[in-house]
């Protein structure tokens, strides 16, 4: 890699990471995209980006972590039953091209941004609590949960598209509480993702090391502007990240139909 090819890949790692810890999604969403635009094959993508996620989120955690701003005890739930999907996802990518799923997911994933951006707190309270949740909520998001590791494996796109409602709409955390735990879980997958693409010879270490330094760093800077953004146009924010996350699989399943 020539001296620009790094500084141009840290100031993307600063960008995605900044946005991500941001809105609690991982940097994925925006280093899997700029990895496939400069030449590399989707499961080098997301194995590279799984790398850069993990560095991102464990930043972004330690720093929510130290707020008190995080539930431990759902986002290491979470964490663990996502693991099979993880290591089955990294397991696929060897094996089968899911363009159908893509297409289908990505689609749901763009009416899902819709709902979430012009109506946020439908059917919750402005700042919901974690109080009264029924055990069939709890198992419904444990089952969410293993998706989740799967589509973060698999797609490279990050689990908290998944993470951040469920905690949100299901389990009735506030807002700020969901972001940060949505963080502190995918950093959690995304270690146990790294490995199962490592293995698979699917990461390029050199771009993965520069993208990382700057997600470091962006994880701070979005751990930081994170309390200054209300709960409403916090959500709005996280519906673009589900917005993009949809349109990048569409694209993905339609381009490599033609």
């Amino acid at each position: 890699m020539s001296a620009w090819e790094i500084i141009a890949f840290v100031l993307a790692g600063l960008a995605a990471g900044a946005y991500g810890t941001l809105v609690g999604v991982g940097g994925g969403l925006l280093i899997v995209p700029l990895l496939l635009f400069v030449g590399f094959s989707p499961k080098d993508a997301a194995g590279t980006s799984m790398v850069v996620v993990f560095a991102n989120a464990l930043s972004g955690s330690i720093s929510f972590l130290r707020r008190g701003v995080v539930a431990p005890g759902i986002g290491t739930a979470f964490a663990l039953v996502g693991l099979p999907g993880v290591v089955l996802g990294a397991f696929l990518d060897q094996l089968i091209p899911r363009l159908a799923l893509a297409l289908v997911f990505g689609i749901f994933l763009v009416l899902m941004a819709a709902r979430l951006f012009w109506n946020p707190f439908a059917g919750i309270r402005d700042e919901p609590q974690a109080d009264s949740v029924t055990p069939a909520r709890r198992g419904f998001a444990l089952v969410l949960a293993v998706i989740a590791g799967f589509l973060a494996s698999s797609f490279g796109i990050g689990g908290g598209v998944v993470y951040v409602p469920t905690l949100t709409y299901v389990l009735r955390y506030p807002v700020h509480v969901a972001t940060a735990t949505s963080t502190f879980a995918i950093a959690l997958t995304a270690l146990f993702g790294s490995v199962s693409h490592a293995y698979y010879h699917d990461v390029h270490w050199s771009a993965a090391a520069a993208l990382a330094v700057g997600a470091v760093g962006g994880a701070q800077l979005g751990a930081a502007l994170a309390p200054r953004v209300r709960s409403k146009p916090l959500l709005r924010l996280f519906a673009v990240a589900v917005l993009l996350s949809g349109v990048l699989l569409i694209a993905r399943a339609v381009l490599r139909q033609l």
